[in-house]
């Protein structure tokens, strides 16, 4: 009454169930992996992003000040008929302070175009400081820690002369 044809043989039964993983044991085998990859790759992207970002915001700082700089040293200079280099380092490290930089070298010198002092002569403030990127001074030391050299200059009108 059973048709042999439609009979399946238990070998090919057998040979089928093999080939076929049992699907609880393969999820047993990749359960919890995805969040550990993402954990790593959090990770590895996030912290040098985050370097980054500190670097980046350090030296945009340090930029702003050094500017800020060079125009009250340039205005200093341009009011004064012997600009003081004392006051003009003072009102550096108030601005580089103002942002977050202590301790950092900064460099002011000034030219003139024409007789310094005289009114409507020009003249120029520049200014010069080194920036070590966050975390190499420990690493290296102060002295010998990457840096980047940022400068700024400013030109401005000696109004009176002598102060008058």
């Amino acid at each position: 009454m059973t048709d042999p044809d439609l009979a399946v043989p238990e070998e090919r039964s057998d040979s089928l169930s093999e080939e076929r993983p049992d699907p609880v044991s393969e999820e047993r085998l990749d359960s919890g992996t995805a969040v550990i990859e993402f954990i790593f790759a959090s990770i590895v992207l996030l912290i040098p992003v985050v370097y980054l970002m500190l670097a980046i915001s350090q030296l945009q700082a340090a930029s702003y000040a050094t500017t800020s700089t060079a125009i009250s040293a340039s205005r200093i200079a341009a009011r004064d008929a012997d600009p003081s280099e004392r006051r003009a380092h003072q009102v550096a490290d108030m601005h580089f302070t103002d942002f977050g930089l202590t301790g950092v070298p900064i460099t002011i010198d000034y030219s003139c175009s024409g007789p310094c002092g005289q009114a409507g002569s020009l003249i120029t403030a520049r200014v010069e400081t080194k920036v070590s990127l966050p975390g190499f001074p420990l690493l290296f030391g102060t002295k010998h820690s990457p840096h980047i050299t940022l400068r700024a200059s400013h030109t401005d009108v000696v109004a009176t002369a002598g102060g008058d």
